[in-house]
């Protein structure tokens, strides 16, 4: 009922609103209608009191927040996001008179605060949803954390939702905790002091400003220590002033400075150094956050070797109702258990869902149990989750799915197969690829700024160009390049591996002997064996079941799956000599040929036998064959 009551009021502002700013205008007014239940505002700011003055609602109304703020101070400056000038005589005193017949219980309002800002969130778009972290992100988040007692503290407190979750994880276990936390944005500062007032959250500390800017909880030469501490930050977002945040006077970026172009180490830099020395935190991040090379890599890496990583845990994709981008949780830890140090706990969630409609997903509550137990007891379950010491992790890389790969995939040839890593490994003759190349090159970044398509001395060969193995030389499109500096990184030779980069088909030719000018585009790498390998010989290899599953557990990415050219050095080959590699090859392709040609000649005769079926049936006449 309560909840019909919310969408008809919102109904009533649509004419004159968009949806983004409907909240500007409900939330503040329901302060005053909540605040009146609990009688702790006089007659003179109560809704009531506004309706009679209906020739000059929107005064009243300011009137009456102006009220509210010298009553309590902390608000001060929350109802400066009401759009006075935006609305209606009309429409405000229909939207009133709702408003006035609302009386309900504090958990009421709470509940109606929530299914508010997530029917907002789900429906405003990349707009509206920026700020708001879904509900069962917080909740597993704050699961993870438990924060009973102590201090908690998010510095990308969005609309507050973060922290409404970890109050009520401290009342539900009889704790009491003191909250703290930051935010940028004016408009979602103020709604998040509105969320605490609707939730009853009187020991919260939430500050307007720049997070890693201006942070605003510091003490003497360091950032202010807090026991928990959870943030889900902007994805990637550009760092504005980079050299004055660079410019750190704090002790945050001891780990390694940030990049330029994304502020993601930088907030889960200040977020560990907001850390005591036995406190945790939690980060929502993407993968790119967990694989991507340069500074980043190093900043993890020192991580790693500090021994603060605990947990990544992957969870589904389409989580966020403005990204359908896959993201993860990162668990730091200055106080690992003795028994985890050293050691990183991986986990899986990606099934771990409940559809919500045709394309967003939650965590229900038994998915969140799950994790939260396989986390809490350190269980190791066969392709969800797995303890990986941290020597052992590969090039800083904490994508759950390098370390929890099943060992099973889909090929053409054979369907399902299970590919055993330890007999990889184990092989005799083994060698890295990098030792058997002489260089694993890109392909050229194809764009209207780069060539001219149709003419030119130059031939370029795209995804479409190569299919069953082989490349149609015949149908290569003619390129004229705009800069030709460098073009000879991208020109193919006769006998390089070429192998489609980008996707989840993956496609692996060998590039036959050319007399033209041919470039590889930038949907390839390019190999160029040495003389201990034999192109064939790889191809073989690359296509079959083992060379399958170690291509897909190379490839990273959150929309589109990529091959890194570094990813490719690390392949393991089990290779004999050059000249029995080549006698290997050459044999299996003369078996193959004999083989598709007898195919070829039973299929003759199927034909021919379904052509006498047709003379005994008496209707071979009856069609003729062109």
């Amino acid at each position: 009922m309560e909840d019909n009551v919310l969408f008809n009021q919102l109904d009533i502002l649509r004419g004159d609103l968009p949806l983004e700013k409907m909240k500007n205008v409900a939330i503040p007014i329901y302060s005053l209608q909540f605040l009146k239940n609990n009688q702790k505002i006089p007659e003179e700011a109560t809704v009531s009191n506004v309706l009679k003055h209906e020739d000059n609602l929107v005064g009243s109304l300011i009137h009456a927040f102006n009220i509210v703020e010298n009553e309590y101070p902390e608000l001060k400056g929350i109802y400066d996001i009401f759009p006075s000038k935006e609305l209606s005589q009309k429409v405000l005193f229909n939207f009133l008179l709702q408003v006035n017949n609302m009386k309900f219980a504090n958990n009421v309002w709470a509940d109606l605060m929530e299914k508010l800002f997530n029917y907002l969130y789900e429906n405003e778009g990349k707009k509206g949803g920026a700020h708001y972290s879904p509900e069962s992100v917080n909740q597993l988040g704050i699961a993870l954390l438990q924060p009973q007692s102590g201090t908690f503290y998010d510095g990308a407190a969005g609309v507050g939702a973060t922290t409404v979750e970890a109050q009520k994880y401290a009342r539900e276990t009889n704790g009491n905790i003191q909250l703290f936390g930051q935010e940028v944005n004016y408009n979602n500062w103020a709604l998040a002091k509105f969320n605490l007032l609707f939730h009853c959250v009187e020991n919260a500390d939430l500050r307007l400003g720049d997070t890693l800017l201006k942070p605003a909880f510091v003490e003497g030469k360091n950032i202010e220590k807090f026991d928990r501490v959870m943030m889900d930050f902007p994805f990637s977002m550009n760092i504005t002033d980079y050299e004055n945040l660079i410019d750190d006077t704090l002790n945050r970026f001891i780990y390694g400075k940030p990049p330029r172009r994304s502020a993601d180490m930088a907030f889960i830099m200040h977020g560990l150094a907001s850390l005591n020395q036995k406190g945790k935190a939690v980060f929502v991040v993407t993968n790119g956050t967990l694989f991507r090379q340069g500074v980043e890599g190093t900043i993890r890496q020192n991580m790693i070797t500090a021994d603060v990583v605990e947990t990544v845990i992957a969870l589904p994709e389409n989580i966020y109702a403005e990204t359908g981008i896959q993201t993860n949780l990162l668990v730091l830890n200055k106080n690992k258990p003795i028994e985890r140090q050293g050691k990183i706990l991986f986990i899986n969630a990606e099934e771990e869902f409940k559809q919500l409609n045709r394309r967003r997903k939650l965590l229900n509550h038994e998915n969140i149990k799950k994790i939260v137990n396989a986390y809490e007891k350190g269980t190791q379950i066969k392709g969800f989750s797995k303890f990986v010491k941290t020597n052992m992790i590969e090039d800083a890389d904490l994508l759950c799915k390098r370390y929890l790969e099943d060992g099973e995939i889909e090929v053409d040839t054979f369907g399902k197969v299970k590919v055993s890593q330890d007999k990889i490994n184990n092989q005799p003759n083994n060698k890295s690829l990098s030792n058997l190349t002489e260089s694993i090159y890109r392909g050229l970044n194809v764009s209207s700024k780069s060539v001219e398509e149709g003419v030119g001395e130059y031939k370029i060969i795209k995804l479409s160009d190569v299919k069953d193995g082989d490349i149609n030389l015949e149908e290569l499109t003619q390129v004229t390049l705009k800069r030709k500096s460098k073009v000879e990184m991208y020109l193919v030779q006769r006998g390089d591996l070429i192998i489609s980069n980008r996707g989840t088909s993956i496609k692996i030719a060998v590039v036959p002997h050319v007399d033209e000018n041919i470039i590889l585009s930038h949907n390839f790498l390019g190999i160029r064996c040495n003389n201990q390998l034999d192109p064939y010989f790889l191809k073989e290899y690359l296509e079959s079941p083992v060379g399958q599953y170690m291509l897909t557990s190379k490839q990273i990415g959150t929309n589109i799956l990529t091959i890194n050219p570094k990813d490719l050095e690390d392949i393991k080959i089990p290779v004999p000599e050059i000249e029995a590699q080549m006698e290997i090859v050459e044999g299996f392709h003369d078996m193959k040929s004999s083989i598709q040609e007898r195919l070829q000649q039973l299929e003759e005769e199927k034909k021919q036998l379904q052509l006498q079926l047709y003379d005994y049936m008496g209707i071979r006449d009856s069609f003729e064959i062109i």
